[in-house]
């Protein structure tokens, strides 16, 4: 009999899938009567998921980027979700086969056509008030990227964020900084670091081993310890944020 390949294309039905949590539930033992569960798809902007208990009867909603999952990928990701719900130990090698489904370049290339067709990136203009993200990003892509990376869209957020300091979106080609950067009292070579770091999101993710669920690799924090002021920065954001 042929083993069902990751990529595969089984044609799970939303019932197959209840049936799979179901399964999955009795198996971690997470309780003497399983909950009704209702699962449907969603369109969301990137390859996300969400759960939840409600009157007795579980909610599931999948990203529709995996309507076409194999069934080794939906029970691994049933057992993620459910043990994250019930705070349950997940075992580290339970995620292989989930992880190399949406880090398949099918998948990927999928996940920024949706990010493209239905995310909205809205940056304020890169010269703000005290820095020019514009002159950082030229300097900084001279001296760390050989000037290879394309300047994109690079702007502040519309909100001082404390939370969320940077982010690279690749569907958009776009780099957001917080604006709670944007001040007299914050080191130049703070404001360089956060930005040098969403720069290198944009170098890793043209490489052909990039993780879309692991973007922090070994490799992308080696890369990271080139900046030259990386101890200071880290020093500073750790005591000031």
């Amino acid at each position: 009999m042929k083993q069902l390949s990751l990529f595969d294309n089984p044609s799970l039905s939303v019932a197959d899938i209840s049936e799979i949590f179901t399964e999955t539930y009795r198996e971690l033992k997470l309780g003497r009567v399983c909950p009704v569960v209702h699962v449907e798809f969603y369109p969301f902007v990137g390859i996300n998921h969400t759960i939840r208990m409600r009157d007795d009867s579980l909610y599931v909603r999948l990203s529709d980027l995996l309507e076409t999952a194999p069934e080794p990928v939906v029970k691994v990701l049933s057992i993620i979700l459910l043990s994250k719900l019930f705070r349950r130990r997940i075992h580290p090698g339970i995620t292989t086969s989930y992880r190399a489904y949406v880090n398949s370049e099918e998948v990927k290339r999928k996940a920024l056509l949706a990010r493209r067709k239905r995310g909205r990136k809205q940056l304020l203009d890169p010269k703000g008030q005290y820095y020019d993200l514009t002159a950082l990003f030229a300097r900084l892509n001279e001296q760390y990227f050989d000037s290879v990376l394309a300047p994109g869209d690079v702007g502040w957020s519309y909100r001082k964020s404390r939370r969320i300091l940077g982010h690279f979106d690749p569907s958009h080609q776009s780099i957001t900084i917080s604006r709670v950067f944007d001040q007299p009292d914050i080191p130049e070579y703070v404001v360089s670091y956060i930005l040098f770091h969403e720069m290198l999101h944009a170098r890793f993710m043209i490489s052909s081993n990039f993780d879309m669920r692991n973007q922090h690799s070994p490799q992308f924090k080696k890369e990271e310890r080139r900046f030259k002021w990386y101890q200071q920065s880290n020093d500073w954001l750790k005591k000031h944020l």
